[in-house]
């Protein structure tokens, strides 16, 4: 790939969209997309793929940035490919006022990463008692609200909110995650947690809250999506709603459809995930509803620490894995893991989001469209991890464990250049 630029027009050469053979030529002109023809100068190794939409990470700011900022974590979502993030509202204060929207919006702008839309917290401070003012909060920036993966208790405050979104058709971002049980634990319960002591988290913890939320999604016909579905019985309830014509959806997590309880052995605290990672046969459950079209959507469960958040005793430190410096490499591994295309994989993380937020069809890689997507060299070795890379996180087992004793195949793929928001970004 090259591109020229002239003023503001930018023209990429020798590039090549997904399932086409034939290479070709895209010109932007004032961040529009003016024309795409066919390059014959020769095979293109390179191709330019619609933006990215993550439909869950945490950004961390503001309340806790000795873990990360809207500017390292915008960074680093644009230099994987995202143009787009949906960041959690368990910031400190949580998203539940104008002026917290305003300062993520305002920081986001500065920062010139990714676009970030803020989720708004579904009730006052993340508490459960009180609902947010989600009209407002939606008419402030907030794509959709949610609980993050805090339980909401009380069933009355949980069929306000949904009768209450369904009246303003706001979509809700739900985890479904009992609040009393497995309320402690930090791993799948199962052999392993066992045989390491761990408490466990039961697979019940996600079913019955789950079970929760469908028969009052079935009530108040709210849009419901279940954000990080971890379990195979928690898929069958999900695809008898959906066979039921409920309005859900669903996602899951990148790694979960790698990694295992399995991978906790030796009390490895880098496979700490809040959502945990179950059973092979949960894995291989959710690798087959992807390409069923059971879940909609792959999301990365972005969520960035310092390091000390992983040097207590495992069930001491604290859940999560930062995702973007290794989505790429990963996402390029799923074809031949899920039986699908590449396109069709992407489109797990493009088209199908934004039909989620907004049931919008735009893919940013069109004539006529404003220019969202990046280019990429998949067999390109990827960087090494960076300590003053754009993230300051690097909480992820790939920073610590070989791709072959992770059981995966040789890392590579590398985002080469970002076009979005009328502005381009090598990397």
């Amino acid at each position: 790939m090259s591109d020229s630029q002239h003023d503001s027009r930018i023209v990429i050469n020798n590039v090549r969209q997904l399932e086409h053979e034939q290479a070709c030529t895209i010109v932007i002109q004032d961040g529009v997309i003016e024309s795409i023809t066919d390059d014959t100068s020769g095979a293109a190794d390179q191709l330019v793929i619609p933006g990215m939409c993550d439909l869950y990470a945490r950004l961390r700011e503001p309340g806790l940035t000795r873990k990360g900022t809207i500017a390292s974590e915008a960074s680093a979502a644009l230099a994987a490919g995202f143009t787009r993030v949906l960041c959690a509202p368990d910031t400190q204060p949580a998203i539940d006022n104008v002026a917290t929207v305003e300062l993520i919006r305002q920081q986001a702008q500065l920062a010139q990463g990714a676009q970030v839309l803020p989720i708004a917290a579904l009730t006052i401070g993340l508490q459960g008692e009180q609902l947010s003012e989600l009209a407002t909060l939606q008419a402030a920036g907030c794509p959709a609200a949610g609980q993050a993966d805090m339980p909401l208790d009380n069933t009355n405050v949980l069929f306000s909110a949904m009768e209450y979104a369904a009246s303003f058709n706001i979509p809700l971002i739900m985890t479904a995650r009992d609040a009393q049980l497995g309320a402690d634990g930090c791993a799948h319960a199962g052999a392993m947690a066992t045989r390491l002591g761990l408490p466990g988290i039961p697979v019940a913890a996600e079913t019955v809250a789950l079970a929760r939320l469908l028969e009052l999604c079935r009530e108040t016909n709210c849009r419901l999506h279940i954000s990080r579905v971890s379990s195979a019985r928690a898929l069958d309830m999900i695809d008898a709603a959906k066979q039921a014509a409920l309005p859900i959806t669903c996602d899951v997590g990148l790694n979960h459809l790698f990694f295992t309880d399995e991978h906790l052995a030796g009390y490895d605290s880098s496979f700490h995930s809040a959502v945990p990672f179950r059973s092979a046969a949960d894995r291989e459950a959710l690798r087959h509803a992807v390409g069923a079209g059971v879940i909609d959507a792959i999301c990365t469960d972005h969520s960035p620490h310092e390091k000390d958040a992983s040097l207590a005793p495992l069930p001491a430190t604290e859940a999560g894995l930062s995702a973007y410096q290794w989505a790429i490499p990963q996402i390029l591994q799923l074809p031949e893991l899920l039986g699908l295309s590449l396109n069709r994989v992407f489109e797990k993380l493009t088209h199908a989001p934004l039909r989620i937020i907004d049931g919008a069809t735009h893919t940013g890689l069109e004539l006529g469209q404003e220019a969202n997507f990046f280019v990429l060299a998949p067999d390109e070795l990827p960087k090494a991890p960076e300590t003053d890379g754009p993230t300051i996180s690097a909480n992820h087992p790939l920073n610590i464990h070989t791709a072959e004793a992770l059981d995966l195949a040789p890392l590579r793929g590398m985002v080469k250049a970002v076009y979005c928001n009328s502005r381009h970004q090598h990397f």
